[in-house]
């Protein structure tokens, strides 16, 4: 059996003395939350799966030039790939957010929710993400502060 690859996004933004990840609550899931990403379609490369998957989540587009750092999962069914990026380099980021939670007529129907979150106080995480987020964390806190 093939496995399954899924790439999306890590949105972050840094304020004051803490760093914040944007995370989305599946329909499905009662209580873990994830990064916004999804499923490579045929021939598609993990940098265009990851820009499509995260704008049909939330609806915020995000440039190939903002990619940055990518991280990965190996799991025994799906790996799931991520690659960071600056809230500071989405224009007009804040007509998408009331506070930290992103505006409901954004959300996909995937989700019931997506807001961002200290790196200090994460909720719940889906366990096919748990690794990839520690790297994520340890990695933001070391080079991004």
């Amino acid at each position: 059996m093939e496995k399954i690859n899924a790439f999306g996004i890590c949105l972050y933004k840094k304020e004051k003395n803490t760093i914040k990840v944007l995370l989305c609550k599946s329909v499905k899931s009662k209580d873990r939350w994830g990064f916004l990403k999804g499923v490579a379609l045929k021939n598609e490369s993990k940098e265009e799966t990851a820009l499509r998957e995260f704008e049909e989540e939330c609806s915020i587009s995000v440039h190939k030039k903002d990619l940055e750092d990518f991280f990965i999962q190996k799991n025994e069914l799906k790996n799931i790939g991520l690659f960071t990026v600056n809230a500071d380099s989405i224009s007009h980021i804040s007509k998408y957010f009331e506070g930290e939670v992103l505006y409901k007529k954004y959300l996909s129907s995937e989700n019931s929710a997506v807001q961002f979150f200290d790196i200090d106080q994460l909720p719940l995480i889906k366990k096919k993400q748990q690794v990839v987020m520690k790297e994520i964390i340890s990695f933001l806190k070391t080079c991004k502060k």
